[in-house]
Parts: C-alpha cells; sequence; structure tokens
C-alpha cells in the first residue's frame, strides 16, 4: 500500500526507518538523482545517500549535514532548497512516529540554473558564517541589523530576534568606543582588531576583537562588522601581569637579603621538581591501577570510546569482557588483605597474558576487571578466547600465607553499531557476567 502511494505521487519522496537506513524511494526521486546513483538507494545508509547527492559540495558543508541532523533530532522542516548535479530542487523533511522519516523533493524547473545555483551559493555562504568561530554582522546606518550569524548571538547572549531590536551601540560597555571606532573607520576606510569591552544579555562583560569596513548590502551602505572573544587572553595578560609586578616586588626585596634570596631560589627549584613529580604521579593514578599496574575505568572508557568510533567507520567487530573473580572474598576475610593483594595482582598478570598487547585489560573495581578486543574477525573468536582466560586460573594462586584456587565469572557483550555507548556495552557485559554467576560460576555468557 505505501509503494503504490508512494508511486502515485508526482514528486519525489525518499522513506528512512528509525535506524535512518534508506526503505523506499518512489520514481520521480530516481528521475531526480538516479543519474548520480549506481541503482536504487534501498539499503544504503541515510548519511552515505545524502554525501553522494552532495558530494559537489562537500568543501563548503553542503546541505547533507543540516538533512542528516534535522533527522537525528527527528526535527520537521519546510522547504530548503537544494542542488545536486544538474538538478536544484526543494527538499521537505517530517518525522513519522514508529516508521521514522519522510523527505519529499520538488523539482524547481520553472527557475534558470544560474539562478539555483546562485541562492545555492548564497545558502552556503550563510552556512558557512553560522558554522564560523567569528561573530558576524551588517549594521545600517540606522545603528540596526541588517544581518547577523549564529555566533553573534551566542556571543551577546541574545536571540536574533531580539538581536534585530538592539542598536550596535547597546552592547558596548562605553558607547562611545562605538562612535570612536566608527570614526576611525571613515577616516581610515576600515578597523583591524580593535580590543573593546562588550556586555552580553545577563550583564556579564567579556573583551573581543572588532574589526569592521564599509559595505554595500542589498544596495544599502552599511557597515560590515566581525567580532572575536579574547576574554580569556585578556585576563591572561592582566594575570601575567600582576605575576610580573608581584615578582619585581620579591625581586627587591630579595636584593636586600642575597642569602635569602638563594635559599629561596633551591627552595623554589625543590618545590618545581616535587611538584613534577606530584603531576606525573597524579596522571599515573589517574590512568592506572597503582595495585596492579592495569589501565582504570577512567583510562579503558577513553580507549572504549575510540575503538567504538573505530569499529563503526571500519565496519569492524568489537567486544568487551566483564570478568569478576569468584572465591575472592574468603582471600581476604581468611588471609587478609595483603594475600588478596598479591592475589589481585598474580590474577592481572594471568589475565594480561591471554590477550594481545593491542587489546585492553583494565582493573575497575575491587575484583572486577574489563577486557576490551577490537579487531575480532567473527564473533565465535571468543570463545577460545574466553576458554583461555578460564583456564589461566586454573592453578593455584600462592601467596605469604598459603595459598587458594579462585575462578572468573565472565560476560561478554559485542558493540552493535550507532545505538550502542560505552555504558551500554559495559551493562549489557555486566549482566552476562551476572548470568554465568548465576549458572554456576567459573564460567562465561554471552549478551
Amino acid at each position: 500500500m505505501i509503494e503504490t502511494i508512494l508511486n502515485a505521487m508526482d514528486h519525489g519522496v525518499l522513506l528512512v526507518d528509525e535506524h535512518q537506513k534508506v526503505r523506499a524511494a518512489n520514481p520521480p526521486f530516481m528521475r531526480l538523482f538516479g543519474p548520480m546513483l549506481n541503482g536504487s538507494p534501498v539499503g544504503l545508509s541515510m548519511d552515505v545517500l545524502f554525501a553522494m547527492l552532495d558530494g559537489a559540495h562537500d568543501d563548503a558543508g553542503g546541505w547533507s549535514g543540516a538533512l542528516c541532523e534535522a533527522v537525528s533530532a527527528r526535527r520537521a522542516f519546510d522547504y530548503q532548497r537544494i542542488g545536486s548535479g544538474d538538478a536544484v530542487c526543494e527538499v521537505r523533511g517530517q518525522p513519522i512516529e514508529r516508521i521514522g522519516y519522510l523527505f519529499s523533493f520538488k523539482d524547481t524547473p520553472e527557475q534558470t540554473l544560474p539562478e539555483k545555483v546562485r541562492r545555492l551559493q548564497e545558502r552556503h555562504i550563510e552556512q558557512i558564517l553560522d558554522n564560523s568561530p567569528v561573530g558576524v554582522n551588517i549594521v545600517g546606518q540606522d545603528g540596526r541589523r541588517r544581518y547577523c550569524n549564529k555566533k553573534i548571538c551566542e556571543l551577546l547572549g541574545l536571540s536574533e530576534a531580539e538581536l534585530q531590536r538592539t542598536q550596535a551601540g547597546d552592547h558596548y560597555a562605553d558607547p562611545a568606543i562605538r562612535s570612536r571606532i566608527i570614526e576611525k573607520m571613515t577616516k581610515a576606510g576600515a578597523v583591524e582588531n580593535e580590543e573593546v569591552e562588550l556586555v552580553r544579555k545577563d550583564g556579564h562583560h567579556f573583551w573581543a576583537l572588532i574589526s569592521c569596513r564599509s559595505f554595500s548590502y542589498h544596495g544599502e551602505e552599511c557597515v560590515l562588522g566581525w567580532v572575536y572573544e579574547i576574554t580569556d587572553r585578556v585576563e591572561l595578560e592582566r594575570s601575567q601581569m600582576r605575576s610580573r609586578e608581584e615578582l619585581e616586588m620579591q625581586v627587591l626585596e630579595l636584593r636586600d637579603r642575597e642569602e635569602r634570596m638563594a635559599r629561596q631560589a633551591g627552595e623554589l627549584e625543590t618545590l618545581a621538581v616535587r611538584l613534577a613529580e606530584s603531576e606525573k604521579k597524579m596522571a599515573e593514578l589517574a590512568n592506572h591501577d597503582s595495585l596492579t599496574g592495569l589501565p582504570t575505568l577512567r583510562l579503558c572508557h577513553d580507549r572504549l570510546q575510540q575503538a567504538m568510533a573505530q569499529a563503526a567507520r571500519s565496519q569492524t567487530l568489537m567486544a568487551v569482557f566483564y570478568v569478576d573473580l569468584d572465591g575472592f572474598k574468603p582471600v581476604n576475610d581468611t588471609y587478609g588483605h595483603d594475600a588478596g593483594d598479591q592475589v589481585l595482582k598474580e590474577a592481572a598478570q594471568r589475565m594480561s597474558g591471554c590477550f594481545r598487547e593491542v587489546d585492553t585489560v583494565s582493573r575497575i573495581g575491587g575484583d572486577e576487571f574489563l577486557i576490551l578486543l577490537t579487531g575480532l574477525g567473527f564473533r565465535d573468536v571468543v570463545v577460545p578466547l574466553a576458554d583461555r582466560l578460564l583456564s589461566s586460573f586454573a592453578d593455584e594462586f600462592k601467596f605469604d600465607e598459603g595459598g587458594t584456587n579462585i575462578g572468573a565469572s565472565v560476560g561478554i557483550a559485542f558493540f552493535n553499531g550507532a545505538s550502542d555507548t560505552p555504558e551500554s556495552l559495559i551493562k549489557r557485559a555486566d549482566k552476562a557476567m551476572y548470568d554465568a554467576k548465576k549458572n554456576g560460576k567459573n564460567r562465561y555468557s554471552i549478551a
């Protein structure tokens, strides 16, 4: 029924499911874009399809990013003009509950190609300006804005509508400064990197570099201005200036006390060395477990994010093992924490020996470990790895007070693609580990 409805429409229609995969494309769509495709787009990922159609505009930002963003946010939008090859059309998007997202493409044959290209170029320029880290606005002779990009709104803490209702001079800490800048621009033709203090909507002051020049906008004589925030730089310079002043005062005092100066210099050097050592140790403690030397959850989490991104890009398989030691608590209760620490160190060494150097074995809790495996060829490859891991616990663990046998329960989860997050992947592996414990311990379970 859906196919019949789509085929009956006189404009191009594209249906995308909730996983952003193309599920249907009607004949008018194929007439518009078929020459740029190798067959039917059904089954393609939406971002791949739009990248193919928008390929000629990738360097300028193109229109595909805005369409993909609307789908991800499940946001409808009215007609937006796009160009692909020789085709220029208007596209409209609408989310559909429990189905996905529907695009309609309306050809605009009544416009000449140069006019279509000009409109596309204007749209691309606006997209570039809206993604610029520099605020851009065009101000008329009356002090009101004719154009402003997103960054200038962000800098001033105002919406575009609010900004249009204000005068350009309203945002200066000293309104007279703008008059001086305009006067300077009139004489010199332009102003470059003038340092000024501006005010946000909430009353907070910030520093910015202002550059401006005369500019004809739709036949009207205006001022084109660029605003780049430098608050951090100004505060840093002031901090450095205060530090220099304080240092100069200290030097004046120390010149009259040479012995004290030498002693303080020695103390400062010692403190610097200790600080460097402390920072190094803190960084090491943050990323590596002090007992086993294994990566901590923090470092493993970073590596997991990178591995998931790489797996998604290269369409390769990756998995995590969630390992919890069986019978470890009685070691601490019976022999003490020193014996428990020896067992944990030995367990860490045995597990590390079961995997490749590119894999990550980390300690994430008392007797809990997380193992990250990347570049797997197929799912069944984890079975011998899990068996090897469990076999590594077969020998008795020795410590100063004696020895004991412990085992391990292992939960295994595979990365499922874009729907997975590091937290969801670890959670599934953790649940699988508890299933292994329920089924008798010293075994593995796959989520």
